[in-house]
C-alpha cells in the first residue's frame, strides 16, 4: 500500500522537463527541423519583448508562413519526385523567386546543398506570368533542365495522344486528299496516299505492325476509301509528276524526276503486288488487275518486282473465273512484249506446266477454261518462235518418248501414260501453235513428227472402247490439214469403224441420254450397250467425212481420193438395216457422187499440166472460189451443229426439257354418283386436261366397272397436250441458242 501511494506522489509530482533552446546561429539544420515552431509561435505571441535577434525572427516568419500558406509546395521542395498532381509548375517558380527575397541566406543554403531543387525550368508556354509579377524582374536560368513532375508526364501522354489522332485516317481528309493529288504537281499528296495505302495493307496481314506505319486505318469503309483512291488517281498523279503525257507506252526510268518518286513507286508497286495474293473476290480482282494493267509501264524500272508478279498473274490465269483469267492475261501478255529477252524463256515452261497441270480433268464446267489457256498459250508462244521451236522440240520429243514406250512395252503404266487427257490436250495445244505458225517458221518443221505421234497415238489401242480418243485426233489431223493445206491420209481411219463394228445388232440397253464424245477418251463397258455409244459414233464419222470432203471438194485429185470412200459406204448401206444411220451415210454418198461428178466435169473441159503445180493451184483456187455444192451444204451444216454443241454445253436442252411451266389442278364439284361432271357448253382443253387429272386420282367403283372411260380420258389429254405450247412459246426451240456471250469460235 504504501508503495503505490509512493508511486502516485513521484507521478503526480513530476512535470516536463523545459528545454533550453539554443540561438539559432549556433544550432544545425537537423535541429532547426527537430524543434517545436508552434512552441516558438506562442510564446511570440504571448511575449512583448522579443527575446530573440532579428535573425531568429526572419526565419521563423518564413517557416510559419510556409507551413501554414503554402505547405505543399514546400513538400514538393523538400522531396523532389513525390507524386501531387494538384501542384503546378508555376507555383513552384514563383515560392522560389519569392524566397530569394525574403531570406537571400536560406536560399544560399539551398543552392550549395541541394542545387537541383532550385534549378526547376518552366516552358514560356506553360508559364505566362501576369503583369505584377513581370514588374518583379523574375531571373530564370538559361540552362533548360528536365524535371521529373507528375505535370510533365500527363503532358506527354497527351502529346501521344495527339499524335494518335493525328495518324488517323478519316473520310475528310480521304476527301482533301482526292482534291489535292488532282492538282498538286509534287510529291506530298502522292507521298501519303502510298503510305496510306501501305497502313490499310498492313490492317489485313498476318502480322501487323501498328507502330511502324505513318498512318492508322480503322474500318472498312476507310479502307476501300483509300484503295479507291490509290486505284483511280495515282496513275495520273504519277504521270502528271513524271510529265510522262498521255503515251500507253513509256518508260519511266528515263523520266528527270524518276530519281525523286522510285521509292514511292516501288513502294506501292510492292503493295499492290501483296493485295493481289489475298483477294478472293473475282469483282475486287479484276478492278485491281485493271489497275495493275496500267502500272506496268512502271513495273520495267524494278526487275526484281516482274518475277513475283509473274507468279501470281499465272496463278490467277489458270486458276480464276474467266473475267479475271482475261485480265491477267492481258498484264502477262503485255509484260511479255515489252520484256521478251529476259521472260520469254521463263514464261513459256511456266505457262506450259500450268496448261497442263490445269487440263488433266475435261469436263463441260472445265473446258472453256482450258480452251482459253490453250489460245493464250498459243499467242505467247507466237511472239517468238525461234524461241518457242525448241520448246516445242524438247516437248514433242517427250511425248514421242511416252508413245515409243506404250507400243513396245505394252504394260498398263505405259498406256496410260499415253491415253489420258493431259497427254491429248498437249498434242492439241503443239498442233493448234504448229498451224497458226507461219508457212516459213521453224515451227513447221515439227508438222510431220507431231502427225506421226497423233496417228501412232491412234493406233496403240484400236478397240471400241477407245473410239472417242480416235475421234478427237482424227479432229486435230483434219484441223491441221485444213490450216496448213497438207495431205493427210485421215479416211482410212474412219471407214475401218464402219467395217469392223456391227452397227445392226441390237442394244442390250437404252441409254436415257446419249453420253457426248466431247469429255470423254474412254467408255465403259455398260456405255457400249447402250444405243447411244452407236448414235454418237455415226454422228462423228459423218461429221469428220463430211468436214474433210468439203476441205478437198475443190482439189483437182478429188474423185481419185474419194473412190474408195465411196464403196465403202456403199458396202454399209447394205449391211446396215437401221433406218436412222442409213439415211445419214445415204446423204453423205449423194453429196460426195454429185461433187465428184462436178469435178470430172471440170476437169475435162481444160486440159491441166499435172507437172506444172503452179496451174494446178490456180485452177484450184477457181474452183474454190466457185463454191461446190459439198461445201455449201458444210457450211450451212456446221452453223446447225455448232448451235446444238453449245446448247448442250450450256444445258440449255436441260433448261427447256424441265422447267415447264406447272398446271395446277382444280377442284369441280362431284355429283351424287361421285362423278366430275363434264360440261358440254363452254368446255376448254384446259378444262378437259383438269378432268383427266381428276379422273387419274382416284378412281370409283362405276369407273371400274367402265374401262372404256379411261380410253376417253386419254383421248382428251392428247388434245390437252397440243393445247401445252401455245403457253411456252417464250421457251428456247430446237436449233436456238439463248446464250449470247459465246460465239461458235470458241469451240473450233
Amino acid at each position: 500500500m504504501k508503495i503505490k501511494s509512493t508511486k502516485s506522489v513521484t507521478k503526480k509530482s513530476k512535470k516536463p522537463a523545459t528545454k533550453k533552446k539554443k540561438h539559432l546561429s549556433n544550432i544545425t539544420t537537423n535541429e532547426f527541423f527537430d524543434q517545436d515552431f508552434e512552441d516558438d509561435i506562442n510564446d511570440d505571441s504571448n511575449n512583448d519583448n522579443n527575446s530573440v535577434n532579428n535573425d531568429g525572427g526572419k526565419h521563423i516568419k518564413l517557416i510559419t508562413r510556409i507551413q501554414t500558406q503554402n505547405t505543399m509546395v514546400l513538400k514538393k521542395l523538400l522531396f523532389v519526385g513525390s507524386s501531387d498532381d494538384d501542384v503546378d509548375p508555376a507555383e513552384h517558380k514563383k515560392s522560389l523567386m519569392k524566397l530569394k527575397q525574403t531570406d537571400p541566406e536560406f536560399y544560399t543554403y539551398l543552392q550549395q546543398n541541394d542545387k537541383n531543387l532550385l534549378e526547376f525550368n518552366v516552358s514560356d508556354d506553360d508559364n505566362d506570368l501576369s503583369d505584377n509579377e513581370e514588374t518583379d524582374k523574375i531571373h530564370t536560368p538559361n540552362t533548360d533542365l528536365e524535371v521529373a513532375s507528375d505535370e510533365s508526364d500527363y503532358e506527354g501522354d497527351e502529346n501521344s495522344n495527339a499524335t494518335t489522332d493525328g495518324r488517323k485516317i478519316t473520310l475528310q481528309l480521304l476527301k482533301r486528299w482526292q482534291e489535292e493529288i488532282q492538282k498538286d504537281k509534287s510529291l506530298k499528296t502522292i507521298k501519303c496516299a502510298v503510305e496510306a495505302f501501305h497502313a490499310a495493307l498492313e490492317t489485313v496481314s498476318e502480322s501487323p505492325d501498328p507502330d511502324q506505319l505513318q498512318y492508322k486505318v480503322e474500318g472498312g469503309v476507310v479502307f476501300n476509301g483509300v484503295v479507291q483512291l490509290c486505284i483511280l488517281y495515282l496513275p495520273d498523279a504519277f504521270r502528271r509528276f513524271l510529265k510522262l503525257g498521255t503515251e500507253t507506252q513509256f518508260q519511266a526510268h528515263k523520266a528527270k524526276r524518276f530519281v525523286k518518286l522510285k521509292g514511292i513507286l516501288k513502294s506501292y508497286l510492292t503493295d499492290l503486288i501483296k493485295i493481289l495474293q489475298s483477294v478472293t473476290s473475282s469483282n475486287i480482282l479484276t478492278v485491281l488487275l485493271k489497275h495493275l494493267h496500267q502500272m506496268l509501264p512502271y513495273t520495267q524500272s524494278f526487275s526484281s518486282l516482274t518475277k513475283p508478279l509473274l507468279k501470281i498473274l499465272l496463278n490467277i490465269w489458270s486458276s480464276s473465273e474467266e473475267t479475271v483469267r482475261v485480265v491477267a492475261f492481258l498484264s502477262i501478255l503485255r509484260i511479255a512484249t515489252t520484256n521478251k529477252e529476259s521472260v520469254l524463256d521463263m514464261l513459256f515452261k511456266a505457262m506450259y506446266v500450268k496448261y497442263v497441270e490445269n487440263s488433266k480433268f475435261v469436263s463441260f464446267t472445265t473446258l472453256s477454261g482450258i480452251n482459253f489457256m490453250r489460245h493464250s498459250l498459243t499467242e505467247i508462244y507466237l511472239l517468238d518462235t525461234n524461241l518457242a521451236y525448241t520448246h516445242a522440240f524438247l516437248y514433242i520429243r517427250q511425248m514421242a518418248i511416252h508413245l515409243r514406250n506404250a507400243m513396245t512395252l505394252k504394260k498398263k503404266d505405259n498406256f496410260q501414260a499415253v491415253y489420258n487427257w493431259q497427254y491429248i490436250n498437249s498434242l492439241r495445244f503443239w498442233s493448234d501453235l504448229i498451224k497458226s505458225s507461219r508457212s516459213d517458221s521453224m515451227l513447221r518443221s515439227l508438222l510431220y513428227p507431231l502427225v506421226q505421234i497423233i496417228i501412232g497415238t491412234i493406233k496403240v489401242i484400236p478397240t471400241p472402247q477407245y473410239y472417242p480418243l480416235r475421234f478427237h485426233c482424227l479432229q486435230m489431223l483434219t484441223d491441221i490439214s485444213k490450216e496448213t493445206g497438207t495431205f493427210i491420209p485421215l479416211l482410212p481411219f474412219l471407214l475401218e469403224i464402219l467395217n469392223s463394228y456391227d452397227f445392226s445388232k441390237k442394244h442390250k440397253a437404252v441409254s436415257m441420254k446419249p453420253v457426248p464424245f466431247i469429255c470423254i477418251l474412254r467408255l465403259s463397258k455398260s456405255q457400249l450397250q447402250e444405243n447411244g455409244f452407236k448414235d454418237n459414233v455415226i454422228d462423228s464419222i459423218y461429221k469428220l467425212i463430211l468436214e474433210n470432203a468439203a476441205k478437198d471438194s475443190h482439189t483437182v485429185y478429188f474423185p481419185d481420193l474419194y473412190v474408195p470412200c465411196i464403196i465403202q459406204l456403199k458396202a454399209f448401206l447394205k449391211k446396215c438395216h437401221i433406218a436412222n444411220y442409213c439415211r445419214k451415210m445415204k446423204q453423205l454418198l449423194d453429196k460426195i457422187e454429185e461433187n465428184r461428178k462436178f469435178i470430172e466435169k471440170e476437169r475435162n473441159k481444160t486440159v491441166i499440166d499435172l507437172r506444172n503445180m503452179q496451174d494446178v493451184k490456180n485452177w484450184e483456187n477457181k474452183i474454190k472460189t466457185q463454191e461446190t455444192s459439198i461445201s455449201k451444204f458444210y457450211e450451212s451444216w456446221i452453223k446447225i451443229y455448232q448451235s446444238q454443241k453449245l446448247k448442250m454445253l450450256t444445258k440449255n436442252e436441260d433448261i427447256a426439257e424441265y422447267n415447264l411451266p406447272t398446271l395446277k389442278k382444280l377442284k369441280r364439284p362431284k355429283s351424287s354418283e361421285g362423278i366430275v361432271e363434264e360440261s358440254d357448253e363452254g368446255s376448254s382443253d384446259e378444262s378437259e386436261f383438269e378432268l383427266r387429272i381428276k379422273s387419274n386420282d382416284g378412281k370409283t367403283e362405276e369407273e371400274s366397272e367402265k374401262p372404256k372411260k379411261p380410253a376417253k380420258t386419254k383421248k382428251k389429254a392428247k388434245k390437252a397436250k397440243s393445247s401445252i405450247p401455245e403457253e411456252v412459246d417464250d421457251l428456247p426451240r430446237e436449233m436456238t441458242d439463248i446464250v449470247e456471250d459465246i460465239t461458235t469460235a470458241d469451240w473450233d
